[in-house]
């Protein structure tokens, strides 16, 4: 199924595939649970028509999402779990009564407000270059079909020892 475009209190726990525009209007700093000592991340996201949900990241997703949200960034989110939200933990009483999570099957999509969403841009393996500085980021689509079964130690020029594992990769090219 499709989804649909909803605004945030169109959805409740039984909501499956929708889609929403939201912005990032409050990302709080990752703390940790002092009960369960998980690592987690509120943030608040804002639809057109004003309604207010809570989103939160848990454990590797803090990290993982880090540079998928901004603040006042503005996002369509497609699939993302929703949960009921205990009320202690609403920012503001005006705040829906759900809150959203993040998992497998949720898409995020920037949205630049001036000319819609921003699309990747695909390029081939190729195209790649052999030394990047780690500022840089590549859109690259591609099946993994060979993944080292477990990692070995290789020693670097510098004598530090390295657990790698040899994966191969390949892209479009390769399919006809």
């Amino acid at each position: 199924m499709k989804p649909e475009r909803v605004f945030l209190d169109e959805l409740n726990a039984n909501s499956k595939a929708y889609k929403v525009k939201v912005k990032v209007i409050e990302k709080g700093r990752a703390k940790t649970s002092p009960q369960k000592k998980v690592v987690f991340q509120n943030l608040l996201l804002q639809d057109d028509k004003g309604n207010r949900m809570k989103g939160t990241l848990f454990g590797d997703q803090v990290e993982g999402y880090n540079d998928a949200f901004v603040y006042n960034g503005n996002y369509e989110i497609a699939n993302a779990p929703i949960k009921p939200c205990q009320s202690q933990w609403k920012t503001s009483p005006n705040d829906l009564d759900y809150q959203m999570s993040f998992g497998r099957q949720t898409i995020i999509q920037p949205i630049d407000t001036e000319s819609g969403p921003i699309l990747p841009e695909y390029q081939t393996i190729a195209q790649i270059p052999k030394v990047v500085n780690e500022e840089e980021k590549f859109d690259v689509l591609g099946v993994v079909i060979y993944i080292e079964e477990k990692p070995r130690k290789v020693v670097t020029g510098q004598g530090r020892e390295l657990l790698v594992r040899e994966i191969v990769i390949v892209d479009h090219r390769y399919f006809y």
